[in-house]
Protein backbone atom coordinates (compact mmCIF):
# COMPACT_ATOMS: atom_id res chain seq x y z
CA UNK A 1 0.00 0.00 0.00
CA UNK A 2 1.39 3.30 -1.26
CA UNK A 3 1.21 6.25 1.10
CA UNK A 4 0.12 9.78 0.40
CA UNK A 5 1.96 12.23 -1.67
CA UNK A 6 1.88 13.70 1.81
CA UNK A 7 2.96 11.48 3.80
CA UNK A 8 5.99 11.19 1.82
CA UNK A 9 7.47 14.53 2.51
CA UNK A 10 10.36 13.34 5.21
CA UNK A 11 10.24 17.08 6.30
CA UNK A 12 6.46 16.87 7.47
CA UNK A 13 7.57 13.36 9.76
CA UNK A 14 10.20 15.15 11.15
CA UNK A 15 7.82 18.24 12.23
CA UNK A 16 5.50 15.79 13.63
CA UNK A 17 7.69 13.53 15.69
CA UNK A 18 9.21 17.18 16.93
CA UNK A 19 5.42 18.08 17.63
CA UNK A 20 4.39 14.94 19.10
CA UNK A 21 7.56 14.97 21.18
CA UNK A 22 6.42 18.20 22.80
CA UNK A 23 2.65 17.01 23.12
CA UNK A 24 4.12 13.73 25.09
CA UNK A 25 6.29 16.02 27.41
CA UNK A 26 3.64 18.32 28.28
CA UNK A 27 1.24 15.15 29.00
CA UNK A 28 3.99 13.83 31.25
CA UNK A 29 4.44 17.04 32.65
CA UNK A 30 0.74 17.23 33.29
CA UNK A 31 0.46 13.39 35.29
CA UNK A 32 3.30 13.12 37.65
CA UNK A 33 3.08 16.97 38.70
CA UNK A 34 0.98 18.38 40.85
CA UNK A 35 -1.79 20.09 39.61
CA UNK A 36 -1.85 23.61 41.92
CA UNK A 37 -0.81 26.89 40.48
CA UNK A 38 2.75 26.83 40.74
CA UNK A 39 2.64 30.75 40.95
CA UNK A 40 0.97 30.52 44.24
CA UNK A 41 1.58 29.34 47.28
CA UNK A 42 0.18 25.74 47.30
CA UNK A 43 2.52 24.91 43.84
CA UNK A 44 5.47 26.03 45.57
CA UNK A 45 8.39 24.66 47.36
CA UNK A 46 8.23 21.10 45.75
CA UNK A 47 12.02 21.25 46.70
CA UNK A 48 14.95 24.20 47.52
CA UNK A 49 14.77 27.04 45.14
CA UNK A 50 16.61 26.94 42.41
CA UNK A 51 17.03 23.06 42.22
CA UNK A 52 19.14 21.52 39.76
CA UNK A 53 17.54 18.64 37.28
CA UNK A 54 17.97 15.24 38.88
CA UNK A 55 20.07 14.18 36.03
CA UNK A 56 22.30 17.43 35.87
CA UNK A 57 23.78 16.36 39.23
CA UNK A 58 26.48 14.50 37.17
CA UNK A 59 27.66 17.96 36.41
CA UNK A 60 27.51 19.15 39.78
CA UNK A 61 27.73 16.51 42.12
CA UNK A 62 26.40 14.49 44.97
CA UNK A 63 23.33 17.39 45.43
CA UNK A 64 20.83 16.38 48.14
CA UNK A 65 17.23 15.73 47.17
CA UNK A 66 14.10 16.26 49.05
CA UNK A 67 14.76 14.02 51.89
CA UNK A 68 10.88 13.39 53.55
CA UNK A 69 10.36 11.76 56.92
CA UNK A 70 8.31 9.85 56.48
CA UNK A 71 7.83 9.19 52.64
CA UNK A 72 4.47 8.03 52.36
CA UNK A 73 1.36 9.92 52.59
CA UNK A 74 -0.24 7.04 54.73
CA UNK A 75 2.26 7.16 57.21
CA UNK A 76 2.35 11.23 57.41
CA UNK A 77 -1.85 11.50 57.87
CA UNK A 78 -1.65 8.30 60.09
CA UNK A 79 -4.22 6.58 57.59
CA UNK A 80 -2.49 3.43 59.19
CA UNK A 81 -2.02 1.38 62.44
CA UNK A 82 1.65 0.93 61.46
CA UNK A 83 2.37 4.91 62.09
CA UNK A 84 3.00 4.27 65.94
CA UNK A 85 5.74 1.52 64.89
CA UNK A 86 7.09 4.03 62.75
CA UNK A 87 7.33 6.93 65.17
CA UNK A 88 8.50 3.87 67.28
CA UNK A 89 5.82 4.23 70.15
CA UNK A 90 4.54 1.62 72.55
CA UNK A 91 2.51 0.69 75.90
CA UNK A 92 4.97 1.15 78.94
CA UNK A 93 4.42 2.25 82.39
CA UNK A 94 7.21 4.28 84.79
CA UNK A 95 7.55 5.76 88.18
CA UNK A 96 3.27 4.39 88.28
CA UNK A 97 3.13 6.21 85.13
CA UNK A 98 1.06 4.24 82.61
CA UNK A 99 1.53 4.93 78.97
CA UNK A 100 -0.91 3.93 76.32
CA UNK A 101 -0.74 4.52 72.49
CA UNK A 102 -3.62 3.67 70.24
CA UNK A 103 -3.96 4.16 66.71
CA UNK A 104 -7.40 6.22 66.14
CA UNK A 105 -9.02 5.79 62.85
CA UNK A 106 -12.14 8.04 63.84
CA UNK A 107 -10.43 11.42 64.56
CA UNK A 108 -8.33 13.88 62.57
CA UNK A 109 -6.96 17.21 62.07
CA UNK A 110 -9.91 19.34 60.80
CA UNK A 111 -10.66 23.18 60.79
CA UNK A 112 -6.35 23.87 61.47
CA UNK A 113 -7.40 27.79 60.66
CA UNK A 114 -3.54 29.00 60.62
CA UNK A 115 -2.39 25.96 57.98
CA UNK A 116 -1.85 26.83 54.88
CA UNK A 117 -0.97 25.01 52.24
CA UNK A 118 2.46 24.37 50.04
CA UNK A 119 4.31 21.41 48.48
CA UNK A 120 5.75 20.84 51.78
CA UNK A 121 2.66 21.50 54.53
CA UNK A 122 0.07 18.90 54.83
CA UNK A 123 -2.82 20.04 57.33
CA UNK A 124 -6.42 19.08 57.63
CA UNK A 125 -5.86 15.62 56.37
CA UNK A 126 -9.26 14.06 58.22
CA UNK A 127 -9.48 10.99 60.26
CA UNK A 128 -6.58 9.45 61.78
CA UNK A 129 -4.33 10.33 64.73
CA UNK A 130 -1.94 8.55 67.15
CA UNK A 131 -3.98 8.79 70.27
CA UNK A 132 -1.13 8.56 73.27
CA UNK A 133 -3.14 8.88 76.85
CA UNK A 134 -0.86 9.44 80.22
CA UNK A 135 -1.91 8.81 83.78
CA UNK A 136 0.07 8.98 87.10
CA UNK A 137 1.34 11.62 89.40
CA UNK A 138 4.80 11.68 88.33
CA UNK A 139 6.43 13.91 85.25
CA UNK A 140 7.76 11.95 82.21
CA UNK A 141 8.82 12.39 79.09
CA UNK A 142 7.79 10.63 75.81
CA UNK A 143 10.05 10.68 72.47
CA UNK A 144 8.88 10.37 69.11
CA UNK A 145 11.37 9.93 66.36
CA UNK A 146 12.47 8.21 63.09
CA UNK A 147 15.99 8.38 62.04
CA UNK A 148 17.22 8.74 58.37
CA UNK A 149 20.99 8.82 56.58
CA UNK A 150 22.41 12.03 54.67
CA UNK A 151 24.98 10.56 52.69
CA UNK A 152 25.37 13.98 50.43
CA UNK A 153 27.00 17.44 50.02
CA UNK A 154 26.86 19.61 52.23
CA UNK A 155 25.12 22.80 52.52
CA UNK A 156 28.02 24.82 53.03
CA UNK A 157 30.29 22.37 50.03
CA UNK A 158 27.81 23.93 47.30
CA UNK A 159 26.63 27.64 46.10
CA UNK A 160 23.00 25.50 45.85
CA UNK A 161 23.14 25.23 49.39
CA UNK A 162 22.34 29.11 50.24
CA UNK A 163 18.82 27.86 48.93
CA UNK A 164 18.26 24.62 51.20
CA UNK A 165 16.26 24.46 54.38
CA UNK A 166 14.57 21.85 56.39
CA UNK A 167 11.25 22.07 57.79
CA UNK A 168 9.17 20.47 60.42
CA UNK A 169 5.25 20.45 61.17
CA UNK A 170 2.57 18.48 63.73
CA UNK A 171 -0.78 18.53 64.19
CA UNK A 172 -1.94 17.86 67.57
CA UNK A 173 -5.16 18.13 69.47
CA UNK A 174 -5.08 17.60 73.11
CA UNK A 175 -7.20 16.99 76.13
CA UNK A 176 -5.99 17.66 80.03
CA UNK A 177 -7.17 16.60 83.71
CA UNK A 178 -5.21 18.34 86.18
CA UNK A 179 -2.11 18.02 84.24
CA UNK A 180 0.34 20.52 81.66
CA UNK A 181 2.51 19.52 78.97
CA UNK A 182 5.10 20.75 76.57
CA UNK A 183 4.77 19.34 73.26
CA UNK A 184 8.37 20.17 70.86
CA UNK A 185 10.35 19.30 67.71
CA UNK A 186 13.73 18.49 67.04
CA UNK A 187 16.34 17.82 64.49
CA UNK A 188 19.39 15.65 66.37
CA UNK A 189 22.55 15.63 64.09
CA UNK A 190 25.36 12.56 64.03
CA UNK A 191 26.72 14.75 66.33
CA UNK A 192 24.27 14.20 69.15
CA UNK A 193 23.59 17.83 68.87
CA UNK A 194 19.95 18.86 69.19
CA UNK A 195 18.39 21.79 67.49
CA UNK A 196 15.06 23.21 69.08
CA UNK A 197 12.53 23.81 66.16
CA UNK A 198 9.64 24.42 67.83
CA UNK A 199 7.57 24.71 71.36
CA UNK A 200 3.71 24.06 72.05
CA UNK A 201 1.69 22.89 74.71
CA UNK A 202 -0.30 24.49 77.43
CA UNK A 203 2.78 25.16 79.63
CA UNK A 204 5.92 27.52 79.56
CA UNK A 205 9.14 26.44 81.60
CA UNK A 206 9.36 29.26 84.12
CA UNK A 207 12.87 29.30 83.64
CA UNK A 208 12.58 29.73 79.67
CA UNK A 209 10.11 32.89 79.26
CA UNK A 210 12.71 34.65 76.99
CA UNK A 211 10.84 31.86 74.49
CA UNK A 212 7.20 33.28 75.00
CA UNK A 213 7.50 34.63 71.58
CA UNK A 214 7.63 31.52 70.15
CA UNK A 215 5.87 29.55 72.50
CA UNK A 216 2.28 28.44 70.62
CA UNK A 217 -0.15 27.76 73.26
CA UNK A 218 -2.76 24.42 72.93
CA UNK A 219 -6.09 24.45 74.58
CA UNK A 220 -8.10 22.00 75.71
CA UNK A 221 -9.66 20.38 72.61
CA UNK A 222 -9.45 21.67 68.66
CA UNK A 223 -6.77 20.31 66.04
CA UNK A 224 -3.67 23.13 66.23
CA UNK A 225 -1.37 23.03 63.09
CA UNK A 226 2.51 23.81 64.10
CA UNK A 227 5.13 24.41 61.27
CA UNK A 228 9.03 25.40 62.00
CA UNK A 229 11.37 26.07 59.27
CA UNK A 230 15.07 26.21 59.34
CA UNK A 231 14.48 29.35 56.92
CA UNK A 232 12.95 30.82 59.55
CA UNK A 233 15.16 30.35 62.31
CA UNK A 234 14.37 33.47 64.39
CA UNK A 235 11.15 31.94 64.81
CA UNK A 236 12.79 29.37 66.28
CA UNK A 237 13.71 28.18 70.13
CA UNK A 238 16.91 27.34 69.28
CA UNK A 239 17.44 31.00 67.94
CA UNK A 240 17.60 31.62 71.76
CA UNK A 241 19.26 28.88 73.19
CA UNK A 242 22.15 29.18 70.79
CA UNK A 243 24.06 32.13 71.73
CA UNK A 244 24.97 33.62 68.96
CA UNK A 245 26.21 36.97 68.53
CA UNK A 246 23.88 40.29 67.44
CA UNK A 247 26.10 40.64 65.01
CA UNK A 248 24.87 36.99 63.31
CA UNK A 249 21.24 37.35 64.18
CA UNK A 250 20.62 38.37 60.61
CA UNK A 251 21.63 35.29 59.08
CA UNK A 252 20.56 32.89 61.70
CA UNK A 253 18.42 30.58 59.09
CA UNK A 254 22.08 29.66 56.84
CA UNK A 255 24.27 29.70 60.48
CA UNK A 256 21.49 27.26 61.71
CA UNK A 257 21.21 25.30 58.38
CA UNK A 258 24.88 24.79 58.32
CA UNK A 259 25.57 23.98 62.22
CA UNK A 260 22.62 21.21 61.70
CA UNK A 261 23.60 19.42 58.64
CA UNK A 262 27.55 19.72 59.45
CA UNK A 263 28.43 15.96 58.41
CA UNK A 264 26.86 13.04 56.45
CA UNK A 265 25.67 10.66 58.95
CA UNK A 266 22.55 8.96 60.85
CA UNK A 267 19.67 12.17 61.60
CA UNK A 268 16.87 11.99 63.84
CA UNK A 269 14.07 14.10 63.54
CA UNK A 270 11.96 13.59 67.31
CA UNK A 271 9.09 15.16 68.79
CA UNK A 272 8.91 14.96 72.79
CA UNK A 273 5.92 14.92 74.96
CA UNK A 274 6.88 16.63 78.92
CA UNK A 275 3.68 15.84 81.04
CA UNK A 276 3.19 17.94 83.92
CA UNK A 277 0.91 16.05 86.84
CA UNK A 278 -0.72 19.18 88.86
CA UNK A 279 -3.01 17.19 91.30
CA UNK A 280 -4.95 13.76 91.65
CA UNK A 281 -5.65 11.63 89.05
CA UNK A 282 -3.84 13.34 86.25
CA UNK A 283 -4.29 12.54 83.15
CA UNK A 284 -3.72 14.12 79.41
CA UNK A 285 -4.75 12.74 76.28
CA UNK A 286 -2.70 13.74 73.19
CA UNK A 287 -3.92 12.92 69.26
CA UNK A 288 -0.88 13.79 66.94
CA UNK A 289 -1.32 13.55 62.86
CA UNK A 290 0.67 14.95 60.12
CA UNK A 291 4.18 14.48 61.77
CA UNK A 292 6.95 15.23 58.94
CA UNK A 293 9.75 16.58 58.69
CA UNK A 294 11.64 17.28 55.12
CA UNK A 295 14.49 18.42 53.51
CA UNK A 296 14.38 20.41 50.55
CA UNK A 297 17.46 19.98 48.40
CA UNK A 298 19.22 21.20 45.85
CA UNK A 299 18.10 18.92 42.66
CA UNK A 300 14.57 17.70 41.96
CA UNK A 301 12.93 15.51 39.21
CA UNK A 302 13.31 16.25 35.46
CA UNK A 303 13.30 19.84 34.98
CA UNK A 304 14.29 21.26 38.73
CA UNK A 305 12.63 24.29 40.17
CA UNK A 306 12.46 28.24 40.19
CA UNK A 307 13.23 30.95 42.67
CA UNK A 308 9.84 29.87 44.70
CA UNK A 309 10.97 26.14 44.55
CA UNK A 310 8.58 25.66 42.68
CA UNK A 311 9.06 22.86 39.69
CA UNK A 312 9.85 23.88 36.60
CA UNK A 313 8.12 20.75 34.82
CA UNK A 314 5.15 21.73 36.51
CA UNK A 315 5.59 24.86 34.96
CA UNK A 316 6.06 23.76 31.43
CA UNK A 317 3.24 21.28 30.94
CA UNK A 318 0.62 23.97 33.00
CA UNK A 319 2.17 26.90 30.47
CA UNK A 320 2.30 24.85 27.76
CA UNK A 321 -1.43 23.56 27.94
CA UNK A 322 -2.91 27.00 28.76
CA UNK A 323 -0.94 28.38 25.71
CA UNK A 324 -2.50 25.54 23.46
CA UNK A 325 -5.78 26.10 24.46
CA UNK A 326 -5.60 29.92 24.04
CA UNK A 327 -3.67 29.78 20.23
CA UNK A 328 -6.22 27.41 19.26
CA UNK A 329 -9.53 29.22 20.20
CA UNK A 330 -7.23 32.42 18.79
CA UNK A 331 -6.67 30.82 15.79
CA UNK A 332 -10.15 29.15 15.08
CA UNK A 333 -11.16 33.27 15.37
CA UNK A 334 -8.70 34.42 13.27
CA UNK A 335 -9.14 31.43 10.43
CA UNK A 336 -12.69 32.46 10.57
CA UNK A 337 -12.86 35.76 10.15
CA UNK A 338 -10.00 35.90 7.41
CA UNK A 339 -11.74 32.84 5.61
CA UNK A 340 -14.90 34.89 5.39
CA UNK A 341 -12.84 38.15 4.31
CA UNK A 342 -11.22 35.86 1.66
CA UNK A 343 -13.62 34.18 0.19
CA UNK A 344 -15.56 37.10 -0.89
CA UNK A 345 -13.11 39.36 -1.65
CA UNK A 346 -11.83 36.65 -3.84
CA UNK A 347 -14.72 35.05 -5.23
CA UNK A 348 -16.58 38.14 -6.16
CA UNK A 349 -13.86 40.38 -7.25
CA UNK A 350 -14.63 43.95 -8.29
CA UNK A 351 -15.81 46.89 -6.06
CA UNK A 352 -16.33 44.40 -2.98
CA UNK A 353 -12.54 42.50 -3.09
CA UNK A 354 -11.52 46.55 -3.43
CA UNK A 355 -13.19 47.30 -0.25
CA UNK A 356 -12.39 44.56 1.75
CA UNK A 357 -8.47 44.52 0.29
CA UNK A 358 -8.25 48.11 1.42
CA UNK A 359 -9.75 47.77 5.26
CA UNK A 360 -7.71 44.19 5.35
CA UNK A 361 -4.35 45.58 4.16
CA UNK A 362 -5.29 49.12 6.56
CA UNK A 363 -5.39 46.48 9.83
CA UNK A 364 -2.00 45.10 8.35
CA UNK A 365 -0.35 48.82 8.70
CA UNK A 366 -1.00 48.81 11.96
CA UNK A 367 1.84 48.40 14.31
CA UNK A 368 -0.04 45.75 15.92
CA UNK A 369 2.46 44.32 19.22
CA UNK A 370 2.12 47.97 20.16
CA UNK A 371 -1.12 48.38 19.70
CA UNK A 372 -1.89 45.11 21.52
CA UNK A 373 0.35 46.61 24.75
CA UNK A 374 -2.13 49.66 24.77
CA UNK A 375 -5.36 48.39 24.28
CA UNK A 376 -4.81 45.65 26.67
CA UNK A 377 -3.36 47.87 29.15
CA UNK A 378 -6.57 50.19 28.43
CA UNK A 379 -9.51 47.67 28.77
CA UNK A 380 -8.09 46.14 31.28
CA UNK A 381 -8.58 48.87 33.26
CA UNK A 382 -11.89 49.79 32.08
CA UNK A 383 -13.63 46.15 31.63
CA UNK A 384 -12.56 44.75 34.81
CA UNK A 385 -14.98 41.67 34.78
CA UNK A 386 -12.65 40.09 31.75
CA UNK A 387 -9.97 38.02 32.43
CA UNK A 388 -7.04 39.36 30.80
CA UNK A 389 -6.78 35.91 28.82
CA UNK A 390 -10.41 36.81 27.04
CA UNK A 391 -9.22 40.08 26.93
CA UNK A 392 -6.14 39.13 24.53
CA UNK A 393 -7.95 36.70 22.45
CA UNK A 394 -10.55 39.44 21.26
CA UNK A 395 -7.62 41.74 20.70
CA UNK A 396 -5.31 39.25 19.11
CA UNK A 397 -8.26 38.27 16.78
CA UNK A 398 -9.29 42.10 15.67
CA UNK A 399 -5.44 42.52 14.65
CA UNK A 400 -4.32 39.21 13.50
CA UNK A 401 -7.07 37.81 10.93
CA UNK A 402 -5.66 40.03 7.79
CA UNK A 403 -2.75 37.79 6.80
CA UNK A 404 -5.23 35.18 6.19
CA UNK A 405 -7.55 36.60 4.53
CA UNK A 406 -4.99 37.60 1.64
CA UNK A 407 -4.12 33.92 1.55
CA UNK A 408 -7.12 32.96 1.36
CA UNK A 409 -8.22 35.53 -0.75
CA UNK A 410 -4.92 34.53 -3.50
CA UNK A 411 -6.33 30.75 -3.41
CA UNK A 412 -10.03 31.73 -4.16
CA UNK A 413 -8.67 34.31 -7.07
CA UNK A 414 -7.01 31.04 -8.64
CA UNK A 415 -9.70 28.25 -7.67
CA UNK A 416 -12.81 30.53 -9.22
CA UNK A 417 -11.49 30.57 -12.74
CA UNK A 418 -11.32 26.97 -12.93
CA UNK A 419 -13.84 25.05 -15.41
CA UNK A 420 -15.23 23.47 -12.74
CA UNK A 421 -16.70 27.07 -11.64
CA UNK A 422 -17.37 28.03 -14.53
CA UNK A 423 -19.72 24.83 -15.10
CA UNK A 424 -21.32 25.44 -11.80
CA UNK A 425 -22.66 28.68 -13.23
CA UNK A 426 -23.85 27.64 -16.13
CA UNK A 427 -26.28 24.98 -14.39
CA UNK A 428 -27.20 27.42 -11.94
CA UNK A 429 -26.14 27.88 -9.21
CA UNK A 430 -26.40 29.87 -6.41
CA UNK A 431 -22.80 32.20 -5.62
CA UNK A 432 -23.40 30.85 -2.09
CA UNK A 433 -23.82 26.88 -3.52
CA UNK A 434 -20.89 27.36 -5.29
CA UNK A 435 -18.56 28.67 -2.36
CA UNK A 436 -19.55 26.43 -0.28
CA UNK A 437 -19.76 22.60 -2.43
CA UNK A 438 -16.91 24.03 -4.64
CA UNK A 439 -14.78 27.04 -3.76
CA UNK A 440 -14.64 26.42 -0.03
CA UNK A 441 -13.89 22.42 -0.56
CA UNK A 442 -10.66 23.14 -2.35
CA UNK A 443 -9.34 25.79 -0.01
CA UNK A 444 -10.38 24.20 3.26
CA UNK A 445 -6.68 22.24 3.16
CA UNK A 446 -5.53 25.87 3.11
CA UNK A 447 -7.82 26.82 5.44
CA UNK A 448 -6.43 24.05 8.14
CA UNK A 449 -2.90 25.15 6.76
CA UNK A 450 -3.47 28.55 8.12
CA UNK A 451 -5.04 27.49 11.13
CA UNK A 452 -1.51 26.07 11.82
CA UNK A 453 0.60 28.69 10.68
CA UNK A 454 -1.54 30.92 13.05
CA UNK A 455 -0.89 28.76 16.66
CA UNK A 456 3.00 29.22 16.78
CA UNK A 457 2.10 32.90 15.94
CA UNK A 458 -0.58 33.75 18.41
CA UNK A 459 1.50 31.49 21.06
CA UNK A 460 4.77 33.90 19.88
CA UNK A 461 2.47 37.51 20.50
CA UNK A 462 1.08 36.10 23.83
CA UNK A 463 4.79 34.75 25.04
CA UNK A 464 6.03 38.28 23.69
CA UNK A 465 3.25 40.16 26.06
CA UNK A 466 3.62 37.99 28.84
CA UNK A 467 7.62 38.53 28.73
CA UNK A 468 7.15 42.21 28.86
CA UNK A 469 5.02 41.77 31.74
CA UNK A 470 1.52 43.61 30.18
CA UNK A 471 -0.02 39.69 29.73
CA UNK A 472 -0.63 36.44 31.88
CA UNK A 473 1.44 37.16 35.23
CA UNK A 474 -0.63 35.12 38.00
CA UNK A 475 -0.58 31.55 36.27
CA UNK A 476 2.40 29.73 34.02
CA UNK A 477 2.91 30.36 30.36
CA UNK A 478 6.02 29.60 28.28
CA UNK A 479 6.24 33.85 27.90
CA UNK A 480 6.06 34.41 31.66
CA UNK A 481 8.51 31.75 32.16
CA UNK A 482 10.85 33.48 29.70
CA UNK A 483 10.30 36.67 31.57
CA UNK A 484 10.97 35.45 35.25
CA UNK A 485 13.43 33.37 34.46
CA UNK A 486 15.80 36.06 32.74
CA UNK A 487 14.77 38.09 35.43
CA UNK A 488 15.99 35.76 38.55
CA UNK A 489 18.83 34.24 36.48
CA UNK A 490 21.65 37.07 37.19
CA UNK A 491 21.66 36.42 40.87
CA UNK A 492 20.89 32.28 40.52
CA UNK A 493 23.43 30.21 40.91
CA UNK A 494 24.27 28.55 37.36
CA UNK A 495 22.05 31.23 36.25
CA UNK A 496 19.04 28.89 36.30
CA UNK A 497 19.80 27.34 32.58
CA UNK A 498 17.35 24.78 33.29
CA UNK A 499 14.10 27.41 33.72
CA UNK A 500 15.13 29.74 31.02
CA UNK A 501 16.32 26.68 28.15
CA UNK A 502 12.90 24.76 28.53
CA UNK A 503 10.00 27.63 27.75
CA UNK A 504 12.57 28.89 25.16
CA UNK A 505 13.46 25.63 23.46
CA UNK A 506 9.26 24.61 23.62
CA UNK A 507 8.51 27.77 21.93
CA UNK A 508 11.45 27.54 18.86
CA UNK A 509 10.72 23.65 18.29
CA UNK A 510 6.72 24.38 18.50
CA UNK A 511 7.05 26.56 16.15
CA UNK A 512 9.45 25.39 13.57
CA UNK A 513 7.06 21.72 14.24
CA UNK A 514 3.83 23.53 13.02
CA UNK A 515 5.12 26.08 10.44
CA UNK A 516 6.53 23.03 8.21
CA UNK A 517 3.69 21.33 9.00
CA UNK A 518 1.83 23.86 7.96
CA UNK A 519 4.16 24.60 4.94
CA UNK A 520 4.07 21.06 3.52
CA UNK A 521 0.40 20.85 3.58
CA UNK A 522 0.09 23.92 1.78
CA UNK A 523 2.82 23.26 -0.63
CA UNK A 524 1.03 20.58 -1.40
CA UNK A 525 -2.75 21.29 -2.03
CA UNK A 526 -1.66 24.48 -3.26
CA UNK A 527 0.37 22.42 -6.18
CA UNK A 528 -2.99 20.86 -6.75
CA UNK A 529 -5.05 24.36 -7.60
CA UNK A 530 -2.09 25.41 -9.56
CA UNK A 531 0.20 27.02 -7.15
CA UNK A 532 3.76 27.07 -8.06
CA UNK A 533 6.49 26.57 -5.11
Amino acid sequence: MRLPPILRLKLLWVALVIFIFLLGSIAYGYFTESKANPYTPAGQYAAAPYAIPSWASIFYGNLAPDIKIPNEYTLLAAKTPSVTEYWHLSNFTLNGDSVTVIYNSSYGPKGETSFQKTLYSYGNTGNGSIEIIVKGNEPLNLTLYHEFLYNYLLPNATKFGDYEFYIIQASISAYTTNSYYDFNGYIVNPSNISFWLFLAGNYLPTNLVTLSTVFKYIGNGGWNYILASSASAGETPWLYTSNLPPNETAIASVIMLQKTFNSTGTYRVEYTINYIPNGPNSKLVVYLSDLYFEFLGSKYGVLGTDNNGASVLAEYSQGGIFDLELAILAGLAIVFIGAVFGLFAGYYGGRLDQILTSFTDFILLLPGLAILIVLITIFQQIFVVFSKDILIIIILVILSWPPTARTIRGQVLQVRNMPFVEAAKALGMSNMEIIRKHILRHVFPIIIAQLIFDIPAVIGIESALDFLGVGILKFPTWGNMLGFSTNASLSAPGFAWWWILTPGIALFLLGISLFYIGEAITRYYGSLVGEAH
